[in-house]
């Protein structure tokens, strides 16, 4: 972790490691440069969005997505420290880039349950919340159930923040409430356990 720039404001760096059914996850904030965040969450706007992404292959499709292109993702060094940053909360093991891609969701839009991977992988899945602003009202939190279905963690949208967690955990991604009028957006960078 320590080769990130921490964010230059004086927010100071926080990771805060939570356990759900014995898997990981990493709350991480402070990590990203303002002039970076900026530089991304501007990016997210000009993306093309397709209403194709399904959270689990037997329900409709629930939002839209834009898939990172190779060449975007050659043009932009963010993409590379996110994979970077996956991998530095878990140093002891090995992964390889399986999806990039971001969320767009509006108000209306509908997320399930799902995983992102088998329950026995160890697969991970770093997620960054790329909005440039968020207020409580607008919700959009993502939930992190355990294995029976419970709701055992929420965790806000907050404007540069990372969430690092084992693709296994069952989740679901927010949506913005009825008094939001932005998109929220989130890049999920999905890495296969080697």
């Amino acid at each position: 972790m320590n080769q990130h720039n921490p964010d230059p404001s004086g927010k100071g760096v926080a990771v805060n490691k939570k356990l759900i059914g014995g898997r990981e996850i990493f709350i991480c904030d402070g990590f990203i440069a303002d002039e970076t965040a900026v530089r991304v969450g501007q990016l997210l706007k000009t993306l093309t969005y397709r209403r194709s992404e399904k959270s689990r292959p037997d329900l409709p499709v629930s939002g839209a997505a834009a898939e990172i292109s190779a060449d975007l993702f050659a043009r932009e060094p963010f993409f590379t420290e996110l994979i970077r940053f996956g991998e530095d909360m878990f140093p002891a093991e090995r992964f390889a880039l399986e999806r990039l891609y971001v969320n767009s969701s509006h108000y209306g839009d509908v997320y399930f349950p799902h995983r992102d991977c088998d329950r026995n992988l160890k697969n991970i899945t770093v997620l960054y919340y790329g909005n440039l602003a968020w207020h409580a009202d607008w919700a959009g939190e993502t939930i992190f159930f355990n294995d029976n279905h419970d709701a055992e963690l929420a965790v806000t949208p907050r404007p540069g923040r990372f969430v690092v967690s084992r693709g296994a955990i069952l989740h679901r991604g927010g949506v913005p409430s009825g008094v939001c009028h932005e998109e929220r957006f989130s890049i999920a960078c999905k890495l296969r356990a080697l």
